[in-house]
């Protein structure tokens, strides 16, 4: 009898809210290739939203009605299949989710930062040991999605993700470090989006496995600021799409570096733009859908200033022009990659994640890039990806133990045992120049584990 009222008063407990809320449908749990999901020109950036799952009728009851007790339990076991997470507003439905990583990480020399690798430090003393070994948790990520009602003609939506760094990625420490928390209102013409997100220059990111993802070794535009942004898709045909994008953003966000903090804005936001053409067929959907082809060109204008007080006071120009591409060339077999040339673009990841000259506080000009190539051994399974990137700033623009050229040779070998499982493993070799101390280079060899839920 105890056992029957218990279970009675969790059904109703958990009926409850159901009732009230008409039994609203469950979002489906996402599976992303990515953490992050990536930008495409598509109009897939950030968009995506969790598709509404049908909710199952009951069965037919059969020719001798059940007992109390077994009705019972068929309606909490059906119920416990279909629970979904919402506010205070019923329209507002939440979906949780996150990938468990860890990173195995060995050095042949020390690396900046531990773990994560951007760049190396200067080379060793002769007799002095740099070798190195990192496990490390940090890229554990937790993520929210949440759909939201229609407003306007515009599908409303938001997302919030998370990872376990410090203030910023170039800290050996742990924390909660926020990569994503925006809303947006979305339709087939129009988006407009307002928080954190990423980078509208260069947004494009090499697979690779440490979550530095190159920057400071050729991949600009790997940031991710407080910023306001809208995008206007215009459909050529079925096959052909142009995406046009333009931002105001944060001039000094230091979630990748913190030491970005010597330097403050000048009064005004970071203006960044991209126009990008997609050609093919759309495939896939959400984060993951996109087309064969794409090719964009992208900028970024802005200035920053540094005060010595009662000194002196440096005001820099922040400019930038990039392009990315990608090309899936068969189902299996592609290229992808960036070029970029600018000033003061520490913040967008570029000139070996410096803005600005140590000694006098100008602005220090790079230019850089990189490339993959990928190939997929089984498919949805098992893939290979080699690359390059190097990040090159003007010697003269920098101050003596200034790092003046980083690039990186990487290959990787990531299979997907299921949707909830991956490991991976990646070799890359690294050299980084300086001005006036000893040079250094030297490999890594990365293993990952990671389980998404």
């Amino acid at each position: 009898m105890v056992r029957l009222l218990t279970k009675c008063c969790l059904a109703l407990l958990l009926l409850a809210p159901s009732i009230a809320l008409g039994q609203a449908d469950e979002p489906n749990t996402p599976d992303p290739t990515h953490v992050i999901p990536p930008l495409h020109a598509d109009g897939a950036a950030g968009s995506w939203l969790p598709q509404q799952a049908i909710v199952a009728t009951e069965p037919a009851p059969t020719a001798k009605e059940p007992d109390k007790l077994t009705a019972l339990e068929q309606k909490l076991e059906a119920l416990s299949k279909n629970l979904t997470i919402t506010t205070a507003d019923p329209n507002i439905k939440v979906v949780f989710g996150g990938v468990i990583d860890l990173d195995l990480l060995y050095s042949s020399r020390r690396e900046v930062a531990p773990g994560t690798p951007f760049f190396l430090t200067p080379g060793p003393i002769n007799g002095f040991r740099q070798q190195t070994f990192d496990a490390n948790a940090r890229p554990t990520t937790l993520f929210a999605l949440i759909s939201g009602p229609e407003i306007c003609g515009f599908q409303s939506s938001a997302v919030i993700t998370a990872c376990f760094y410090g203030s910023s990625l170039i800290q050996d420490v742990y924390g909660f470090l926020p990569i994503q928390a925006y809303a947006q209102l979305k339709n087939d013409d129009w988006r407009f989006a307002f928080g954190l997100q990423f980078d509208i220059f260069n947004p494009l990111n090499p697979t690779v496995l440490p979550f530095s993802y190159l920057a400071g070794s050729g991949n600009a535009g790997a940031g991710f600021p407080a910023q306001l942004r809208a995008e206007r898709y215009l459909r050529l045909s079925d096959d052909a799409q142009v995406t046009l994008t333009g931002g105001l953003s944060d001039p000094l966000p230091t979630t990748v570096n913190n030491a970005f903090t010597i330097s403050e804005d000048n009064g005004w936001p970071n203006i960044e733009g991209r126009a990008a053409l997609a050609l093919g067929p759309l495939t896939g959907e959400g984060p993951q859908a996109r087309r064969p082809f794409e090719v964009g060109v992208s900028g970024v204008v802005g200035q920053i200033r540094t005060t010595t007080p009662f000194v002196t006071q440096v005001v820099d120009s922040i400019w930038g022009l990039g392009s990315d591409f990608r090309w899936a060339v068969t189902e299996r077999f592609g290229v992808q990659g960036e070029v970029f040339t600018g000033q003061t673009l520490g913040m967008y990841t570029a000139g070996i994640l410096q803005n600005v000259n140590l000694a006098t506080f100008a602005g220090v000009h790079t230019t850089g890039g990189w490339f993959e190539l990928y190939y997929y051994i089984c498919p949805e399974k098992l893939h290979a990806h080699v690359g390059y990137g190097i990040d090159d700033p003007l010697d003269r623009d920098l101050a003596p133990g200034q790092p003046v050229r980083n690039d990186t040779w990487f290959a990787n070998l990531i299979w997907d045992v299921s949707k909830h499982l991956r490991l991976g493993w990646e070799f890359d070799y690294r050299k980084t120049a300086y001005t006036l101390v000893p040079n250094n280079s030297g490999y890594g060899f990365l293993a990952q584990f990671q389980f998404k839920f």
